[in-house]
């Protein structure tokens, strides 16, 4: 055995083989993206080896190199004298490489006074735990860790179905990994997984969020302030989280740290804050709020001090209700002479405080129409919304945006039409009964595009998605604050940058 060769190395260098010659597509398509070696050992080194045998689940173990790390890990601390790891991998040519470096890896341990068992399962995990599990067949584990896939399935995939009591909606895998895992933890057991945080908030993830939470407590947080770098070979551009959690855990501190990326992990910044800061509960919802930074605790008290919203300012915001590719019949590109047509404004004719109508300009704008047809079927299918004052926020935020949150106000006469047509990828907040005031519509604006609030909704949401969901639950400063935003905007003559907009947005609400 080659004295420098240890057990994660050498899975390391597997899995870089697998991708050498492995088609790029087909691995995403499988959610195959690999653990790299300082992730995985940072996340063995978050474990605990305080017994004398240690149970391990690797629950998507691909070359191994996780299990790996959690065996040199093991073999620094002394204490465990016996690992039984059971990796599940449902890929044949993985799983030839898994069992390559499991075997190394139990040489390597007997060498240490550590003996390994393991037990490589060419199964899928999530269609085979559940029916061990009701048959109490599964001792449990004292540690899960893994680097789950993640991609959509249907909720009538029989994983989804197998998991149905964390499903909404339709599900990200990996919430069923984590899901899963959980369940076959002992009491006080820990899991430790790298995965996106797009299960942070949201409704897709509300059910996972209430099931899971209630069995695991989480002990520690690591942040990577890149979207790329955890998994920068695979250009995934997901923001990953590593959590650390306990099954039954009662801690009452957290502890968070932020590196800027993998090759600065072990000398990441950290802090400790209350349990309850992290896991936020509404009375229909928990969050799991992960704040960067001081910074973004004293956001989270400075916004949730407001005890103003949407609903109790009498407001409404719903999601554009032209779907472009079950319209196209009734969109296009130029204006009818006889006049039957409409603006259709999509996300990207919304800029900070601007909107560009038309813009023929814009990327694909072919694939864009500017105008949709106000004819009897888009007056029957309520396609088309009354010109009024309103406030249009994107739904959706692009990888290079430095904000999540891009607002801006259409004030009515602005684009000299009755109706108004509104693609599926943009929100829009109005008054269901009156209709907003041009201060008020041009205050929200401003205050959605500042970063105070911009901040607080990334503290809370890993997704690029805003859903209308969570901009109704958002707190709002008094309207008289909005209002107070929205003359100082609309008499300037010209429309403010953002560094202008967070001034007047802090300074308004400082002095309320």
């Amino acid at each position: 055995m080659h004295s420098n060769l240890t057990p994660a190395k050498l899975s390391e260098q597997l899995a870089s083989s697998f991708v050498d010659k492995s088609c790029p597509k087909n691995r995403k398509a499988r959610g195959q993206f690999f653990t790299p070696l300082p992730v995985a050992r940072f996340m063995a080194d978050l474990a605990e080896y305080r017994k004398r045998i240690l149970r391990v689940l690797d629950a998507g173990g691909g070359t191994g190199t996780l299990s790996c790390a959690v065996c040199e890990a093991a073999a620094k601390r002394k204490t465990v004298k016996r690992i039984e790891i059971d990796t599940y991998e449902d890929s044949p040519s993985l799983a030839r490489f898994l069992r390559h470096s499991l075997a190394f890896s139990k040489q390597w341990l007997a060498e240490r006074g550590i003996e390994l068992t393991y037990n490589v399962i060419e199964k899928d995990f999530i269609l085979s735990v559940p029916q061990g599990l009701w048959a109490n067949q599964v001792v449990p584990y004292d540690l899960a860790i893994g680097n789950p896939p993640y991609f959509k399935i249907g909720k009538d995939d029989p994983r989804a179905v197998a998991a149905a009591r964390f499903v909404h909606g339709q599900p990200n895998i990996y919430a069923l990994f984590m899901g899963l895992a959980a369940e076959v933890l002992s009491d006080k057991g820990l899991m430790v997984f790298i995965t996106p945080r797009s299960y942070a908030s949201g409704p897709y993830f509300e059910l996972f969020r209430n099931r899971f939470f209630a069995m695991m407590q989480p002990e520690r947080v690591h942040l990577f302030e890149s979207r790329m770098d955890a998994f920068k070979k695979d250009e995934v551009l997901q923001e990953n989280i590593i959590l650390k959690a306990r099954k039954a855990g009662n801690a009452s501190r957290l502890r968070i740290s932020v590196s800027p990326g993998i090759d600065s992990l072990n000398r990441a910044a950290s802090y400790d804050l209350s349990a309850s800061k992290v896991l936020y509960s509404t009375a229909k919802d928990m969050v799991f709020r992960l704040p960067a930074s001081q910074r973004d605790i004293e956001i989270i008290d400075i916004v949730e001090q407001w005890t103003g919203g949407l609903h109790r300012y009498g407001l409404q915001i719903s999601t554009g209700p032209v779907v472009p590719f079950r319209a196209t019949d009734l969109i296009l590109n130029d204006k009818h002479v006889n006049n039957d047509t409409a603006p259709l404004l999509w996300m990207q004719n919304v800029h900070s405080m601007k909107i560009e109508w038309p813009n023929f300009n814009m990327k694909n704008s072919r694939k864009k129409p500017q105008f949709i047809k106000t004819n009897e079927k888009t007056l029957r299918k309520r396609l088309l919304i009354a010109d009024q004052n309103i406030v249009l926020l994107r739904r959706f935020s692009a990888k290079e945006d430095s904000r999540r949150l891009i607002a801006a106000p259409l004030l009515r006469g602005q684009l000299d039409a009755k109706l108004i047509g509104l693609e599926n990828h943009l929100n829009y907040i109005y008054r269901p009964t009156g209709e907003l005031t041009k201060p008020q519509a041009m205050g929200l604006s401003a205050l959605l595009n500042s970063s105070l609030l911009d901040r607080y909704f990334r503290i809370s949401n890993g997704n690029t998605q805003v859903s209308a969901t969570e901009i109704r639950a958002m707190p709002l400063p008094p309207l008289q604050v909005i209002d107070q935003v929205g003359q100082i905007v609309w008499q300037l003559d010209h429309i403010p940058e953002r560094e202008e907009i967070d001034n007047l947005v802090w300074d308004t609400v400082q002095s309320s």
